[in-house]
């Protein structure tokens, strides 16, 4: 933690408590929460009626409510007063389940660490404690979304997250906070999910001199369909704005799955060999007939040795295709991704799209054909087309 004088510790924590809201605010926007109560005061009746402080307390659509407290250093007098206020605010209103105290991502390591520390020694019952867990900003947001949508079906609250989580990673780009601080480097700063704005804009390679705006969008209708009418792979375009270059595009394919491998294409056999080699008439053979097939055994071991014959010089091409868009039927180039972004529930990792292509095209990551894709066909699919799982690498 630098060394700020009282106003900048104030100006921090000040600055810290405007980024919370702005998450707060964002999962109100995405329905997770329908209230949020800020600067919360209250007391036993018999006794003032704004003892007790915390600065927000949100309410799910159930009315189950939160106490959700932000502190940018660890103090063991500060920590104490949450504590109190949390036990007090639990007991004079039964509906506010959990107090969750909240730290910025951008911390150092070692600032960290002593939030992490206590945070173990609450879970594992070492310290009584009215506060129930202490979080970074991307870990509040996790829990808000999991706790909202804990009801939904597993297909449901896949696509609802999936899509939310685009326009997550496009508001942490648009921020400007963020933008200011990478640009200064001001410690009072504090950005909303500034890690994962930071590892995002060092992967584009932006110059912190000249670069001015970011205007990001996950919206569909902006980045269009495919002629084919399908989706394409980009599901962020991000136009960056410097003050010696013309505005540039970077466009960004999202993964946000705890899994180990997903489902990444689905075409008919003759999609595939127009991109890969049109000309080619024992590869569109082939491929038509694993389509007919839909599984290696009924496939035979012969054809599959000829399909990695036949595909072997397209690899790349093909991994371009599948995970980035590339040599398909685009209408538009930002349709194309050029960046790929994988996220847990922990971390958020981006590559471009030649890091990961030669990231899949490892010989430990090689499977069916040899190339990095499990081939099969989805359910009620069989002779139709062919669908490609990948594994996810971060």
């Amino acid at each position: 933690m630098p060394q700020f004088s009282n106003s900048d510790k104030q100006e921090h924590g000040q600055n810290a408590k405007l980024a919370l809201e702005a998450i707060l605010n964002e999962c109100k926007n995405f329905s997770y929460i329908k209230e949020i109560i800020k600067e919360y005061r209250c007391g036993y009746p018999e006794y003032d009626n704004t003892q007790f402080y915390c600065n927000f307390v949100i309410v799910f659509q159930n009315d189950i409510k939160w106490i959700v407290n932000i502190t940018t250093s660890f103090r063991s007098d500060r920590l104490k007063g949450n504590q109190w206020d949390s036990y007090n605010i639990k007991e004079i209103d039964p509906s506010i389940s959990k107090s969750l105290l909240v730290y910025p991502d951008d911390l150092s390591e070692k600032d960290k660490d002593d939030f992490i520390s206590y945070k173990y020694k609450i879970l594992n019952k070492i310290h009584f404690s009215a506060i129930d867990d202490i979080v970074g900003q991307h870990e509040l947001f996790e829990l808000i979304e999991n706790y909202a949508n804990q009801n939904l079906s597993v297909g449901v609250k896949k696509d609802l997250q999936g899509n939310n989580f685009e326009t997550f990673i496009a508001n942490i780009l648009n921020n400007e906070k963020n933008i200011e601080k990478w640009k200064t480097n001001d410690p009072k700063l504090v950005g909303v999910h500034f890690d994962i704005f930071e590892e995002i804009v060092n992967c584009f390679g932006l110059n912190r001199e000249s670069l001015i705006s970011i205007k990001a969008t996950a919206d569909k209708k902006f980045i269009g369909n495919l002629k084919t009418s399908g989706l394409p792979k980009t599901d962020i375009v991000a136009i960056v704005y410097g003050n010696n270059d013309n505005p540039k595009s970077y466009t960004i394919s999202c993964k946000k799955t705890n899994a180990k491998s997903v489902s990444v294409h689905q075409y008919t056999a003759d999609a595939f060999a127009d991109v890969l080699d049109s000309d080619n008439v024992k590869l569109r053979t082939l491929l038509q007939k694993f389509q007919e097939n839909g599984n290696l055994r009924d496939f035979g071991a012969d054809n599959a040795a000829a399909l990695e014959s036949e595909l072997k010089p397209h690899l790349k091409k093909l991994v371009r295709w599948v995970i980035g868009g590339y040599g398909g039927q685009t209408l538009s180039p930002i349709q194309n991704a050029d960046y790929i972004l994988i996220a847990d529930e922990e971390k958020v990792f981006i590559h471009t799209l030649d890091e990961y292509t030669n990231m899949l095209l490892q010989p430990e990551n090689i499977s069916h054909f040899g190339t990095p894709f499990q081939w099969t066909f989805a359910s009620g699919r069989k002779g139709k087309d062919i669908q490609l799982k990948c594994k996810i690498l971060k």
